[in-house]
């Protein structure tokens, strides 16, 4: 039985974008994510040693993020579901919404951001 395994609205700060003063100063993110995996087993056992665990995900997510200052929110985006997909074997297919809340732009806006759905079979072709 396949099933999302959710984290939404995670917040961090970290340094990426084009202008100088964002590598400087950073800025808020936040992060939604969707793992498609297999919960039979999960399902049938109720032990966390089956399953995903909620805390190893947002650890993972935040080292992939904020070890390395990306330019682009792409770049770290595809990062971030390629790293996604190495520490978690059992995700067929990771979906993410990063979104930058104060971009450098003079206009009011809420936010700017990436989606980004990578599935089990494109990463292992090297996507």
């Amino acid at each position: 039985m396949k099933a999302k395994v959710l984290i939404e609205r995670l917040e961090l700060h970290a340094y990426h974008g084009w202008h100088p003063h964002e590598g400087e100063f950073g800025q808020p993110y936040t992060i939604d994510v969707e793992l498609l995996t297999d919960v039979d087993r999960a399902a049938g056992s109720d032990h966390l040693s089956d399953t995903m665990d909620y805390g190893v995900i947002v650890e993972t997510i935040k080292r992939i993020f904020t070890e390395r200052r990306h330019k682009l929110v792409e770049s770290a985006v595809v990062e971030l579901a390629r790293g996604l997909m190495t520490r978690f074997p059992a995700a067929d297919e990771v979906r993410l919404r990063v979104l930058k809340l104060k971009p450098p732009i003079p206009e009011r806006i809420a936010a700017v951001g990436v989606e980004l759905r990578l599935t089990r079979e494109e990463f292992a072709r090297g996507a």
